[in-house]
């Protein structure tokens, strides 16, 4: 048992600076040249977001590049969102901007992506959400990913913005997790997820694999389906990650949001037909309900206390170390206590996740999943 645990220790340390090391190895950040002279659209689907639409409208109007235009689409609010929006836009003029705000034509966001997409005139075509907030060389970064004809789809980084609490700082650590291990599958070609919050596509890939056909009858997964749908008829090559191209999103207000949300994410593995995206999906679970049996050392004598101080020592530093790199590279810096808090809190936080997602009920703007069958 306890040259398990020792095992368990050493592979999880070496994982982590395998995962360190492709992030130093990253391509390097280039100028702000571009030389693209193709339509841009931006695609934002929405359902009762009104508090959140004033800040992503001045963000929008302050993005640098020119000429874009952007499509909302209303995926039936149940606010004032949509009257707001109207407001801002009337209030707002700029000439180089062309608003367009529509009814989604559907039921969900993936069928609110598809109703922007057949309205957009660009055949570049960029997503976010409604709670960004935008960098202002967001699609000069975008439209140089897009110079390489091979490429058909990219994706940028997201990370959450809110209040000094440890919940929000953990969210922010979580998040450099997830960068390490989409970096992982982009750059082994072989690409498990993004966020529809940081992503763009030619309008040509989205509309030559058939858009979300096969899966809109879950609430969420616009983003990885499609990803997945791109690289299988395109290659792994056809992806790229941009690692600089940063978004910033709203945290989640309180941890019963955060599980949900978490959640809802995860439950899409039953989706995957891929063998190895279900297994990479469990990994994080079974490794973390490792790590909390490891508690059982404690009863094994002074040899198991020492291995268990080991494990948990090792395992707090080397995650302090990687994923505090990963933050920094985007000039976000921590106290080393968030890092220890959010390694302790983690293991029991990922059990309980992946139990919802597997066994509980999957709510999203008030909706669940079966309203999507």
């Amino acid at each position: 048992m306890l040259t398990f645990y020792l095992l368990l220790g050493i592979l999880y340390g070496l994982a982590l600076l395998w995962l360190g090391s492709l992030w130093d190895n990253r391509s390097p950040k280039q100028d702000e040249i571009v030389h693209s002279q193709e339509m841009v659209s931006i695609l934002i689907p929405f359902r009762n977001e009104v508090k959140n639409l004033p800040q992503l409208f001045v963000s929008l109007l302050q993005l640098k590049y020119r000429p874009f235009e952007v499509v909302f689409v209303d995926d039936h609010s149940e606010d004032a969102g949509k009257a707001l929006l109207h407001r801002l836009i009337e209030g707002n003029r700029d000439s180089d901007i062309a608003f367009v705000v529509l009814e989604n034509q559907g039921k969900g966001k993936k069928e609110a992506i598809e109703t922007a997409v057949h309205h957009a005139r660009g055949g570049l075509l960029i997503t976010t959400d409604a709670d960004c907030n935008l960098p202002v060389n967001w699609i000069e970064l975008y439209l140089q990913a897009f110079d390489a004809p091979k490429t058909q789809l990219a994706a940028g980084p997201v990370i959450s913005q809110g209040a000094d609490t440890f919940l929000s700082k953990f969210q922010q650590i979580e998040w450099a997790s997830i960068w390490l291990m989409t970096q992982m599958g982009f750059g082994l070609g072989r690409p498990l997820m993004c966020s529809a919050a940081n992503m763009a596509y030619r309008k040509a890939a989205f509309l030559n694999v058939g858009a979300y056909e096969g899966n809109k009858q879950h609430p969420s997964g616009d983003d990885e389906f499609l990803l997945k749908k791109i690289s299988q008829r395109y290659g792994g090559n056809s992806t790229v990650y941009l690692l600089d191209n940063l978004v910033w999103t709203q945290a989640e207000p309180s941890w019963g949001k955060l599980y949900s949300q978490r959640a809802r994410w995860a439950s899409k593995w039953r989706l995957h037909a891929s063998f190895y995206h279900k297994v990479l999906s469990f990994l994080p679970v079974l490794l973390q309900l490792l790590f909390l049996s490891s508690l059982i050392l404690l009863s094994q004598g002074w040899g198991g206390v020492m291995i268990f101080s080991w494990l948990w020592g090792l395992k707090l530093l080397l995650e302090r170390r990687v994923l505090g790199k990963t933050l920094k590279h985007l000039n976000l810096e921590l106290y080393s206590k968030d890092f220890f808090l959010t390694s302790l809190w983690h293991p029991f936080y990922v059990v309980m996740v992946g139990w919802k997602a597997i066994f509980g009920k999957i709510r999203w703007k008030g909706r669940n999943s079966s309203q999507f069958n």
